[in-house]
């Protein structure tokens, strides 16, 4: 099947770069600029993502080491630390002649073009998903253009690691050890074979020239490394024709589960995945902000909403780092989903809009249930990470995380009258509430935290815009009640005794005005500061907590973006914004100064912000969490769905 009719668009030249994403849920893959696959994870039932890399797992000795949990999130960038082997794995053509350019084809597919003279070698990445059964298929489409046949020596393989995925944080709440990559590499007719006898799992790994099996050179090995398997191959390639190389993989919890499929049926699966690809609304060419819309909700959807079973999806917040949920990244994730869906016409071509709609009410749906029944609360809390399966990796209170949950369902109902679903949630809602209430003050109506938003620990056990987001949590219920009549809990006045002891107990003095402060003991002691992850506080005029007129909050709002926010505000060109978490420029940060501009009505400060924005993001779309304030390149994980997810529905506010 040909794809050259398919809507081509190429990558810019971009000041951050990173490999190129691409999923169909249950399985997701990452490729380097240099064509080879750097990664392909997948759901697991037990171990939550497991990934085939070219890498070794994490080493049990370093969770704690946060400056080598930094240098293990690189390795899929910069991949000069590899002595031995390849950077990845796929067939590739041999040489360094090869000049390459790259596309998105369709906005969803990565497309690699390498030219030399008069050979084209087109390479394309395409997820599959049917009947239960997730690959990825590597297809390259050989042209020569000259007037004479040509070689094309090629390397089939690479290096090859099969393991859980390391969950390593810079705050680490709780090690989950990985046991040894015990590796059996077997290649026989077309099939090269991978499987972990720990996990268990296998990967497989199909090759097929034209419609006929590549037949590879045979090899069987079982160690404890990374495995280098590469069969030389040559394509000669008559003048004036195209030839096609398939790289089918897949991975499977068990190992030696029978596979049967023919060509024929992968070229169906192929062009399944090509019927189901979003159709963009064209108007000229895509504007650099509609396509960071279009990327993010892209890469939610395909790399980052996980289904575990029929029904229920996880969300994590990247594919790659830390396949991990948190409840707060989640909400967000899934609110440009709720905010897209609503803005679909403007976004897809009006045959594709129905099928749109259908997969946001779906994946929105399915993450309610995994939040409310699949997600595990071992003290009635829900923890602050959790793995794809359920389990409650790090189980640390944290007061917003138990809010989102219950804000995602009112929302949910809001756009979709889903009855059914909430119905069968309700029984849940009063469990939350009741626990929530155990970390109640014993006179005020506030609530204490285990950690902050950035995963910090506290200084004060009251935060402020976790209050924030309880009172809107309480008023959203509050409007859910009337219809469902779910509790006698007056709601209301709970939510008004929230905002009144907000009022008392956290506006502190500065300069010559006041602002709502950081965190508080609730006996006079304060901390002045404001965070990047702390969303709720420049949404709180948005929700109707405040005016955004309001000078507490304008001060507070003002505050976070100065000097005066240490450990919270970076300098430099590319400053702003950040978190003691991450000492760095943060664009969730600058997220929330382009939210604020809106909203008090300052175009020039907006317009500031856009051009940043613009200079930072990576070349694919996608925004990482922290930069360098100085030289705008990424400082910290490239991959990072929660500020592009907040960042384009703050955008979508202005389309």
């Amino acid at each position: 099947m040909s794809f050259f009719s398919f809507e081509f668009m190429p990558l810019p030249d971009a000041r951050n770069r990173k490999p190129l994403d691409v999923g169909c849920g249950p399985l997701s893959a990452s490729i380097g600029e240099d064509g080879y696959i750097r990664s392909i994870n997948h759901f697991h039932s037990r171990h939550g993502f497991i990934t085939l890399e070219p890498t070794e797992p994490f080493p049990n000795d370093k969770w704690y080491d946060s400056e080598y949990v930094r240098h293990y999130r690189r390795r899929l960038i910069d991949q000069g630390h590899i002595s031995e082997g390849a950077a990845g794995f796929g067939i590739q053509p041999k040489g360094t002649e090869w000049k390459r350019e790259f596309f998105w084809v369709r906005n969803h597919f990565p497309l690699i073009r390498y030219r030399r003279q008069t050979m084209e070698i087109n390479a394309l990445y395409i997820p599959i998903h049917h009947d239960g059964m997730s690959g990825l298929i590597q297809q390259l489409t050989v042209t020569n253009y000259g007037d004479k046949p040509e070689s094309v020596p090629l390397a089939v393989g690479g290096t090859f690691s099969l393991h859980r995925c390391s969950y390593g944080q810079l705050t680490e709440g709780g090690p989950i050890p990985i046991q040894q990559a015990d590796l059996a590499v077997t290649a026989a007719n077309n099939r090269l074979t991978i499987s972990n006898v720990n996990l268990p799992a296998e990967a497989s790994l199909f090759f097929f020239n034209g419609a006929d099996p590549l037949e590879l050179r045979p090899m069987e090995v079982t160690t404890n490394r990374p495995v280098t398997y590469i069969h030389d191959a040559e394509l000669i390639v008559d003048n004036g024709e195209s030839r096609e190389l398939t790289m089918l993989c897949r991975i499977s919890e068990e190992a030696d589960k029978p596979v049967a499929f023919s060509f024929e049926e992968l070229q169906t699966w192929k062009k399944r995945a090509w019927e189901e690809t979003p159709r963009l609304k064209r108007d000229g060419l895509l504007g650099s902000e509609k396509q960071i819309i279009h990327r993010n909700i892209d890469y939610i959807l395909s790399c980052c909403s996980v289904p575990v079973d029929e029904e229920a999806v996880c969300i994590i917040t990247d594919h790659q780092l830390l396949p991990l949920s948190w409840n707060r990244d989640s909400y967000y994730m899934m609110r440009l989903l709720l905010d897209s869906e609503q803005h679909a016409h403007g976004l897809y071509e009006e045959p594709y809009v129905p099928a749109f709609k259908n997969q946001v009410q779906r994946t929105v749906k399915g993450h309610l249930l995994w939040m409310f029944e699949r997600a595990l609360r071992p003290h009635r809390y829900w923890g602050r990470a959790y793995l794809t399966n359920g389990f409650c990796k790090d189980d640390v209170f944290q007061l917003d995380q138990q809010c989102y949950p219950l804000l995602q369902l009112c929302e949910y109902y809001d756009r979709f009258r889903d009855r059914q679903t909430i119905e069968r949630l309700l029984p849940k809602i009063h469990e939350i509430l009741d626990m929530i209430m155990e970390y109640k003050d014993r006179e005020r109506w506030l609530f204490q935290t285990g950690e902050t938003p950035a995963d910090d620990e506290v200084a004060y056990p009251y935060h402020f815009s976790s209050q924030v987001l309880v009172w809107h949590t309480l008023t959203s219920l509050a409007k859910l009640n009337e219809t469902f009549s779910f509790t006698e809990l007056e709601l209301l006045e709970m939510a008004r005794l929230v905002k009144h002891d907000i009022l008392d107990c956290f506006v502190a003095p500065h300069g010559n005005g006041e602002l709502f402060a950081y965190l508080t003991d609730l006996k006079g002691s304060f901390q002045l500061y404001h965070d990047a992850n702390d969303l709720p506080t420049v949404y709180a005029p948005i929700w109707g907590f405040c005016n955004s007129n309001d000078p507490r909050w304008m001060n507070t709002m003002e505050f976070a973006f100065s000097k005066e926010n240490k450990g919270g505000f970076y300098e430099g060109e590319y400053g702003g914004l950040g978190s003691v978490h991450t000492p760095h420029p943060w664009p969730l940060g600058d997220g929330q100064e382009l939210l604020y501009s809106l909203q008090i009505g300052d175009e020039q400060r907006h317009q500031k912000v856009r051009s940043k924005l613009a200079e930072i993001v990576q070349w694919d779309g996608l925004l990482p969490e922290a930069v360098n304030g100085h030289t705008g390149k990424v400082e910290s994980r490239h991959w990072f769905s929660w500020p592009g997810a907040f960042i384009s529905s703050v955008l979508l506010r202005s389309m």
